[in-house]
């Protein structure tokens, strides 16, 4: 009966309900573990484990991708990898295959500042135990995983400068993404209509107010992701 239910779409999520506070739960209890090998592993174990992480980050997206195909539930408006979250998922062994700060800065404030938020207001229409619920909540949980782990493992400290490139860079990717919403109808980044679950977007009016605000809050959000450095750094420093 659980196989089945696997494969099932029309089992409903609760935001805040049972399956969403035992998955942030575990979450937790896997980033105290993260942490600890992350510090008292070396460097070389510590690049396996981001290099697994990342590789199975990849096949999870491409694993849905390819059951959504197979069940014929594939939807080219809201399937394709190309919303932030799913993006860095498939392109994880790129990303974190070797450590370089560059690169790091701007998949580091993407993350805890986006990707971070959908493990507290998700955007899911799945519930446990879909593939579909596996699969948003291994990427999400996954990649804030990485990060951190790559971030204690590697001490690779993003910059006050790493907030302007991933505005710059961020903003770049949403005028890309603009003509592809346009051509297939879709809503890739949320840049024609807020999520139908609650999210913190209802907070900043009708469209395409909250996308002017969410552009002014950005720079707070990275902000925010920046204190944690800053405290590293000020720590190592006395």
């Amino acid at each position: 009966m659980a196989e089945i239910a696997f494969f099932r779409n029309d089992i409903p999520f609760a935001s805040f309900g049972q399956s969403h506070l035992y998955t942030v739960l575990l979450s937790c209890v896997l980033l105290i573990l993260l942490i600890a090998m992350g510090q008292n592993f070396s460097r070389n174990q510590n690049l396996m484990i981001s290099r697994v992480l990342s590789v199975f980050l990849s096949l999870t997206v491409i694993s849905f991708i390819a059951l959504e195909l197979w069940f014929d539930r594939f939807d080219i408006g809201v399937d394709l990898p190309f919303s932030l979250c799913n993006l860095f998922a498939l392109l994880a062994p790129l990303l974190f295959w070797n450590p370089n700060l560059k690169r790091f800065e701007i998949i580091y404030f993407a993350v805890m500042s986006g990707t971070f938020q959908a493990v507290i207001t998700p955007d899911l229409y799945t519930g446990f135990p879909t593939y579909g619920f596996f699969k948003y909540w291994i990427c999400h949980i996954g990649l804030v995983l990485t990060v951190i782990h790559y971030l204690v493992s590697f001490q690779l400290l993003p910059s006050a400068k790493g907030i302007f490139k991933t505005f710059i860079w961020l903003n770049i990717y949403l005028l890309a993404i603009v003509p592809i919403n346009w051509l297939l109808d879709a809503n890739y980044f949320y840049l024609m209509q807020k999520p139908l679950n609650p999210s913190i977007l209802d907070l900043f009016g009708p469209w395409p107010v909250y996308i002017l605000v969410c552009e002014l809050l950005a720079m707070g959000f990275f902000a925010l992701a920046y204190i944690p450095i800053m405290l590293i750094n000020r720590r190592a420093s006395d």
